[in-house]
């Protein structure tokens, strides 16, 4: 399961604790699962990062990271009071529409300005903090407003690569990260890591709109299964 997750990551950029963490959930508890995916999250990004960073927009993407770690807290206080499923099923329905918009509007006429890239990387900070759903706004600004699918996909593998840092370190922090789950996570990495280059390969010899398709299923995937944690708890 990790290694078709990774395929999945290795093509679109992200999608890896989508596909991998209800798998670990049979083996290993959700405190132990999340953390052992930040690791091979990790690991997935230094292996890919480094050979797509100069298609990276870091225009787009410091702002939206910064606002990311700076609002993290504030999702994390925010879980003590808000209902997770809650808000993991309005995710997912907010998701959902904008699935529906980037399919009728593919793209943007122009980058949303400094303060819009803020307020997503605030929005995605506060899903991490309180229901550890960071992607979902970050993944629909790059498939809309990307110059090209590489940059979007590259950009994605460096968010999702620092953003899993930052979280690690949060991780560490409060004891959750075990001997263990370094040894899993250690068994786990060859898999990730074939994975990985597959996926990567697979983006090199799609079109655009081919990946754009894939990505936006896996967006929907994601938006359901966010709704159907929330109802089925």
């Amino acid at each position: 399961m990790v290694g078709l997750a990774a395929v999945l990551r290795g093509f679109t950029g992200f999608g890896l604790a989508l596909a991998a963490v209800p798998g670990l959930t049979l083996v290993l508890p959700p405190a132990e699962a999340v953390p052992c995916v930040l690791l091979l999250q990790i690991a997935a990004g230094a292996q890919l990062v480094p050979g797509t960073r100069n298609a990276i927009d870091w225009g787009a993407l410091a702002p939206i990271l910064i606002g990311a770690i700076a609002a993290t807290p504030i999702g994390t206080v925010l879980l003590a009071g808000v209902p997770a499923d809650a808000m993991r099923a309005a995710i997912g329905l907010v998701l959902l529409a904008a699935v529906v918009l980037l399919t009728r509007r593919p793209l943007v006429a122009r980058r949303p300005s400094l303060a819009a890239r803020g307020a997503i990387g605030i929005m995605s900070g506060v899903l991490n903090g309180s229901t550890a759903m960071a992607g979902p706004p970050v993944i629909a600004y790059f498939l809309a407003a990307s110059a090209s699918h590489a940059a979007g996909r590259a950009s994605l593998l460096a968010y999702f690569f620092l953003i899993s840092i930052a979280s690690l370190v949060s991780a560490l922090a409060a004891g959750l990260v075990t001997v263990r789950i370094v040894v899993f996570a250690a068994a786990l990495l060859p898999f990730m890591a074939i994975g990985n280059a597959v996926g990567h390969r697979l983006f090199g010899r799609a079109s655009p709109a081919a990946y754009r398709r894939i990505a936006l299923a896996t967006l929907s995937a994601m938006a359901v299964l966010a709704i159907a944690r929330a109802l089925l708890r």
